[in-house]
């Protein structure tokens, strides 16, 4: 009778949280990590997989993706083909996110931050404490792990924006802030605005990268250089970043015929487009704007004709990309550290999912190939830290123990050949081979869930990096 369920063997396996990095083979028996070896026998296992020439390391936590509205839902597909088997979807609402995981679930691990925009969940930029923390509250119950500030897009003002992240400390919940409100835009000054509002409370600033693009200072590595330095002031505070060079934004119109995404008219303002339907068009048609589409396995970017195209048929209602984001930027947030030699920004995120452009693994080799960091220090920033920053102490990394959410990279071609959620092979060479998945939630969340017939797990955010983020993290921890 066999001892273990699978067996990865011959792999180069690198755990900071184990201390390993090298040649192991590791078995898995219900769902967990049973051992870590240099040789395991290949007869004690059902199944053996032979990772010969592969990294084999701790499944990817994406700690930004988007898997919502339902043209986006094929991005479950799209992160398990990128070897991340745990996300953070930071927009919900948690309602879709479900029918996202019936129709493409594939075994992920998904916590959602549903959104709080004046447009639709709130009443306006200006509501009060009274109306968010109704919301907020509903959010919970419904199986949300916390809130999500759209502040770059959707702006609330200053006042309601501190109310917002004091009423999800007040109820123990997760907060994520794409900066800017009625103030302060989607800048370094809205970043720099962030932290001041946030008080000592807990958050989470997203795409730190996004900030710094040379809006304010003209300098994207000067603006670089300050969000890093804000970061370090304000230790409570846990971020994350990433290295696509497209944004992602809505092509959607309000009455008044202009985009409603705040980030959308600046982008056209900036290059002398009209900040309206025609404006989009002109800036599709030049290449300059990306246009994306869903085909049953991906989403991709369009040719300017078809993107064109696309947008006239779909009347606007499309996810589209401006070039913005810098690559100096992208590398200076990803690879910085401090004087004790941790690192500025938490973690390494995509902003992808459904959105393509889950580069982990493909760009986040790429700086260990550079010697911008180390392959201990990529998975630090790509699972372990993750994992601290959303209470979920038995992913990670893997220890005897831990859940076996692995895995397995061809290191040249710096993509996934296989991705194991929990024990299971939800994807191997690009096959999906996982259905379902699993809510992360709150107590307050759970019963609710589980009487839908969801797998759910209960996180430990008390005990997260998010609720104590001044306890940083090096690379060994």
């Amino acid at each position: 009778m066999a001892m273990y369920e699978l067996l990865i063997k011959n792999g180069w396996l690198v755990d900071p949280v184990g201390g390993r990095n090298g040649r192991y083979d590791l078995a898995i028996e219900r769902g967990r990590v049973a051992a870590v070896e240099t040789d395991i026998n290949p007869d004690n296992a059902g199944q053996t997989y032979d990772a010969e020439g592969a990294l084999v390391l701790p499944g990817l936590i994406d700690t930004h993706v988007h898997l919502s509205p339902a043209s986006q839902a094929v991005g479950f597909h799209m992160l398990a083909r990128a070897g991340v088997t745990t996300c953070l979807d930071c927009a919900g609402p948690v309602e879709e996110i479900i029918k996202g995981m019936g129709a493409y679930g594939c075994g992920l691990n998904v916590a959602v931050l549903n959104q709080l925009t004046p447009e639709g969940t709130l009443s306006g930029p200006d509501a009060s404490r009274e109306e968010v923390a109704a919301y907020v509250e509903k959010s919970l119950e419904n199986g949300a792990y916390g809130i999500k500030l759209l502040g770059g897009h959707h702006p609330l003002s200053p006042e309601t924006t501190a109310a917002a992240v004091e009423t999800a400390h007040d109820f123990g919940c997760y907060a994520a802030f794409h900066c800017g409100t009625t103030k302060n835009g989607s800048n370094l000054n809205g970043m720099l605005e962030a932290t001041a509002l946030a008080g000592s409370n807990p958050l989470h600033i997203c795409h730190v990268n996004a900030y710094c693009r040379g809006l304010t200072h003209g300098s994207p590595v000067e603006e670089t250089r300050i969000a890093l330095q804000a970061l370090a002031e304000h230790p409570h505070l846990v971020s994350e970043s990433h290295m696509g060079p497209y944004n992602a934004c809505w092509a959607r119109l309000n009455g008044e015929g202009k985009p409603r995404s705040h980030v959308v008219r600046t982008w056209l303002r900036v290059k002398g487009y009209g900040e309206n339907a025609e404006g989009l068009l002109d800036a599709a048609r030049d290449g300059y704007m990306r246009v994306q589409k869903e085909y049953p396995s991906e989403v991709v970017y369009l040719e300017p004709a078809e993107g064109v195209a696309h947008l006239k048929q779909a009347r606007f209602q499309a996810h589209i990309s401006f070039p913005v984001n810098r690559r100096s930027t992208a590398f200076l947030c990803a690879a910085e550290k401090d004087e004790q030699d941790r690192f500025f920004v938490t973690a390494l995120s995509t902003d992808g999912g459904g959105i393509p452009r889950n580069f982990l693994l493909s760009h986040g080799l790429s700086l260990v190939k550079f010697d911008a960091l180390t392959l201990s220090e990529f998975v630090h920033k790509t699972a372990v830290a993750p994992a601290r920053m959303l209470g979920l102490p038995r992913k990670g990394h893997l220890t005897e123990g831990a859940d076996a959410d692995v895995v397995v990279v061809d290191p040249e071609r710096q993509r996934a050949l296989a991705t194991i959620a929990e024990g299971k092979i939800i994807m191997i060479d690009g096959l999906i081979m996982g259905s379902g998945g699993k809510l992360i939630t709150t107590d307050r969340g759970a019963k609710h869930l589980e009487g839908l017939g969801i797998s759910v797990l209960k996180a430990d955010l008390p005990g997260s990096l998010f609720c104590n983020a001044s306890q940083l993290l090096g690379v060994n921890s």
